[in-house]
């Protein structure tokens, strides 16, 4: 197998100036989102250490070419991972990361110098990339396919690299140098090949990710965390078919803690509620605000004494909470709970109508307490 590694180098080449200055118009329209000028001067370092490389050739200093491209395309591989991190708002000056990212560059610097430069680079850079593949597995906000394809990549980029180090080192070591050298020259093309590939698709993974982050601030309130009514109702209409329990939670005297208080207290109420319905819930239940004080809970598979026991848990667990300084300088707050449990296929909207009037009913009975319809009334929610 022949590769005309000149031509892959040329086309890598313009590749990525091409990318980068995509990227670098990307930051232009988008100043906020530093991933992409991150991005962009990786994809311009990555060319430079190409032409550094073509440079030694053509000046016959192949050595000299080879150490300092290598060490640009080491920086490169770097400012990539440190585009990862900025696109998932993680810090990047922790000391970790700065010993790390410190102790590969002098690494590089002291052992290319005594041993081949490009078994030094390609163990190194096989660890980054397999760096890459984790950040992305581990802070991405989606199970999206092509932020999964990226991480394997990367993956398969950390074999490529062992690999390539692996055969130097065996090369090395042998009695016939040049026996591997066409496993080296499938290896140096795969490597360019990702290397291509990975690059084009950087945009496609900032795309996904901004995404599901509109997405995300149109379903979610931005106070609690929990689903708002519109991410409430798209993700409950899917289970309104089987055993179903509603419930709708007010607190009590909400006003009077805003007015006593002032809304920077009232939000923190509001805040300590729907913390304590996340980890009273089940983690398949949903949780969502639904108006002002007012919050939902689905509960599928739950028949009425089971949903009227946990929500009797989470009423105890609120009022007991906050007399213990839970939500301070708010004291004793309470709730009312209405819920209703449907044994057919029913209308979330009248589910979440029904649940409402038991809520008010409690309001009426003297707050702080939770009451489910009983059977005959739900029999009219039933299609």
């Amino acid at each position: 197998m022949t590769i005309h590694t000149p031509t892959l180098l040329l086309i890598s080449l313009a590749i990525n100036l091409m990318s980068a200055l995509l990227m670098l118009f990307i930051h232009r329209l988008k100043p906020g989102r530093g991933n992409f000028l991150l991005w962009s001067l990786s994809a311009f370092v990555f060319s430079f250490s190409i032409l550094l490389l073509c440079l030694g050739v053509m000046t016959d200093h192949v050595a000299l070419g080879l150490f300092w491209g290598g060490f640009t395309s080491l920086i490169c591989v770097l400012l990539l991972l440190a585009g990862f991190y900025a696109l998932y708002d993680n810090p990047l000056n922790t000391w970790r990361v700065r010993c790390s990212v410190s102790l590969f560059l002098l690494s590089y610097l002291v052992l290319a110098s005594l041993f081949d430069v490009r078994l030094v680079l390609a163990l190194i850079e096989s660890v980054i990339y397999l760096w890459c593949a984790c950040l992305i597995f581990s802070l991405s906000q989606t199970q999206k396919r092509v932020l999964h394809t990226v991480s394997l990549i990367y993956l398969v980029h950390f074999v490529i690299l062992l690999s390539q180090g692996i055969a130097l080192l065996v090369q090395a070591l042998g009695p016939d140098q040049q026996a591997k050298q066409w496993l080296l020259d499938v290896i140096f093309f795969m490597h360019m090949t990702l290397t291509i590939g990975s690059v084009l698709l950087l945009p496609l993974v900032a795309y996904t990710e901004s995404e599901q982050t509109l997405l995300m601030l149109s379903e979610r309130d931005p106070l609690t965390g929990v689903l708002n009514r519109r991410g409430l109702f798209k993700s409950g209409d899917g289970q309104a078919d089987g055993l179903l329990s509603v419930v709708v939670l007010d607190i009590d005297h909400f006003k009077q803690v805003n007015d006593r208080f002032g809304h920077g207290c009232g939000d923190e109420v509001i805040r300590f509620v729907a913390q304590t319905l996340i980890s009273e819930v089940r983690k398949d239940d949903l949780v969502g605000r639904i108006g002002g004080e007012e919050f939902a809970i689905i509960m599928r598979g739950v028949s009425d004494q089971d949903a009227f026991s946990i929500c009797d848990r989470i009423r105890s667990q609120i009022e007991t909470r906050s007399r213990q300084g839970a939500c301070l300088p708010c004291e004793g707050i309470t709730v009312s709970v209405g819920g209703i449990c449907s044994c057919g296929q029913g209308d979330l909207a009248q589910l979440l109508l029904r649940a409402d009037e038991a809520m008010y009913r409690v309001k009426g009975e003297g707050r702080n307490g939770v009451r489910f319809l009983p059977e005959l009334e739900r029999h009219h929610l039933l299609v």
